[in-house]
């Protein structure tokens, strides 16, 4: 049987058993179908679980992601005063905005995949000292398709994705689709091991492990996504 951990998110959980453990997860779709609010689940149910996290952002900074998850009453403060996040920033590192970098929280720029792939690396490091199982999120590719070539960005998740595994991380790679070229769509893809597609109400199950394809309906409400 394989093992699975959760999502975060109940319905979709019971439909699939979790996220199959020491895999990546593609969460795709149109802009504004509830891409971030699923890795605000996954990190809500990283801190019940008492999981370690490593979570790089491209479109927010730590305040912003704070923010947005309060929305929603998820508090993550703690979590960050107890070093059980690692954050790589590279919002900031885009506006040239200067924040201080901390055991915990690095800053990065979303046009220097050199830059972030050793901000990994120095993470995975520090996480794996911790916990030999942990969850990882990126959120979002799209922002790194803009600023680099698109052939460089996919060797950068391919490695990212094998150190991610080889850490013992389960993780989660968010991207809109239509920002880059079909052949690139098709080679992301290839990078993941499970494929989850969010349209404008239905979320379709395209590849996991154990499972068939599968759809349900869904909504996002202010206890976040909500499916049935």
């Amino acid at each position: 049987m394989i093992p699975k951990i959760r999502s975060g998110i109940a319905e979709f959980d019971e439909l699939t058993g979790g996220l199959p453990e020491n895999t990546m997860t593609l969460i795709y779709g149109p802009p504004k179908t509830g891409k971030s609010i699923f890795c605000y689940q996954f990190l809500c149910q990283a801190m019940e679980d008492d999981d370690l996290c490593m979570y790089l952002m491209t479109d927010y900074d730590l305040t912003q992601l704070e923010q947005q998850m309060m929305a929603f009453d998820w508090f993550i403060h703690d979590y960050i005063l107890n070093k059980r996040l690692y954050v790589i920033d590279t919002a900031s590192g885009s506006v040239g905005a200067l924040q201080k970098e901390t055991d915990n929280m690095a800053i990065s720029f979303p046009q220097n995949p050199t830059d972030i792939a050793s901000k990994v690396i120095q993470q995975l490091q520090c996480v794996h000292q911790k916990a030999q199982r942990f969850r990882s999120v990126l959120d979002s590719a799209t922002t790194l398709f803009a600023f680099n070539s698109p052939i460089l960005i996919i060797r950068v998740l391919k490695a990212y994705t094998l150190r991610i595994k080889m850490a013992g991380g389960t993780g989660i790679v968010t991207y809109t689709e239509g920002s880059a070229e079909p052949q690139i769509e098709t080679m992301l893809k290839a990078t993941a091991d499970n494929i989850v597609y969010l349209g404008e109400d239905e979320l379709v199950i395209e590849a996991m492990a154990g499972l068939k394809r599968t759809k349900a309906s869904y909504q996002i409400t202010d206890k976040g996504i909500v499916m049935w």
